[in-house]
């Protein structure tokens, strides 16, 4: 699959709708731009996780911004 190559995907209507008033998206492309993108944060902050296990101490951490 190329980086511009569009994909299909089928998602029941209500279920899409019900997301869409859920997050106050207007669009089916925001909704799901908004999707993809936390779930690249969130996948980026489990890389940094991994990257960091075991190699910070206690004291470097401020856990009052957790």
């Amino acid at each position: 699959m190329t980086g511009r190559e569009p994909v299909t995907v089928r998602i029941p209507r209500p279920r899409l709708r019900q997301l869409m008033r859920a997050r106050k998206v207007k669009s089916q492309s925001e909704l799901i731009n908004t999707l993809l993108e936390e779930e690249e944060e969130r996948l980026k902050s489990h890389q940094v996780l991994r990257e960091t296990q075991g190699k910070l101490k206690r004291s470097a951490v401020d856990d009052r911004l957790l």
